[in-house]
């Protein structure tokens, strides 16, 4: 069985050494990949995938582990993820509190979806409106201040609030009896989740399932900044749906459109664009579940 491991270096604020010392301890020297430059990840991935590689781990952030999502998507190499990043939301999705690099090997494969984006592909959360301006302000500040973590983007969130905007949309989406259902209308946020968790453990679709063949489309209309701090904590937690102004469509494939360019993020990489064009691609990852988590 061929196997490899790819460390990702950008992933949180420092490398952790011991880490790849330990982890030698159950993979050869050749089996292990730390990423140097940008698109380190990506090549490493794709050799590999080439080379007819069986299972690859990864330790890394959300971003990361989307471009390899990408790179192995409809392909017979399976992933798994052992969390390395700030947010490290795509994690969340399973419980990884009693998780040992020792149990590595114990594990099941079974496939999960993905969303393609335009001509990219998310494994994840795609967004746009309110929450992709945080993540704006929050690699601003990281960047310019070298603030980290919970406090990067508690400043996000702050400015975005002050900043205020809501985008004009127009969706249409296939719902998951493939009756297709259009919406207008100004919006905070519009959320296409695979998984639950996204912006450092907000938890947008609690009910999103990875392998469900949907995705949910959770809506936020146009708010003014106190209506937004109200609902900051219940959007947090998971307790937004079923509030005022907020709404959730099970959707398979659709189109989200503006009259003038807006922001979007996929799995935290930022674009630009006045149209995303979406469709679940189900099952498309063989996904590495680690027992126990």
């Amino acid at each position: 069985m061929k196997k490899l491991f790819i460390i990702s270096s950008k992933s949180g604020r420092s490398r952790d050494r011991e880490f790849e010392k330990n982890i030698l301890n159950y993979f050869n020297k050749d089996e292990v990949k730390i990423t140097r430059k940008k698109g380190d990840t990506i090549s490493f991935a794709r050799e590999f995938r080439d080379r007819g590689g069986d299972i690859l781990f990864i330790k890394s952030g959300d971003g990361a582990l989307s471009e390899v999502a990408g790179v192995l998507a409809g392909s017979d190499t399976a992933l798994g993820l052992i969390p390395g990043g700030t947010g490290n939301d795509f994690s969340r999705n399973f419980n990884y509190k009693n998780f040992k690099i020792e149990n590595i090997f114990d594990y099941e494969i079974s496939p999960i979806d993905l969303i393609k984006v335009n001509d990219k592909i998310c494994i994840n959360v795609t967004s746009l409106g309110f929450d992709t301006n945080v993540l704006k302000y929050t690699y601003h500040v990281i960047k310019r201040k070298k603030l980290y973590g919970k406090l990067a983007y508690l400043y996000g969130v702050v400015k975005s609030v002050k900043n205020l905007e809501n985008v004009n949309l127009k969706i249409s989406a296939l719902n998951e009896k493939d009756q297709e259902i259009k919406i207008s209308g100004k919006f905070l946020v519009s959320a296409l989740c695979n998984g639950s968790y996204y912006g450092n453990g907000f938890n947008p679709a609690p009910d999103a399932r990875l392998d469900d063949g949907l995705l949910n489309l959770i809506l936020a209309e146009e708010m003014t900044a106190f209506k937004i701090i109200k609902l900051f904590l219940a959007y947090r937690k998971g307790n937004h749906l079923g509030k005022s102004g907020i709404r959730e469509i099970l959707t398979k494939e659709g189109t989200i459109s503006s009259d003038r360019e807006f922001l979007y993020n996929i799995d935290g990489e930022i674009y630009r664009s006045r149209e995303i064009k979406y469709k679940i691609l189900e099952k498309k990852l063989k996904w590495i579940y680690f027992k126990g988590v």
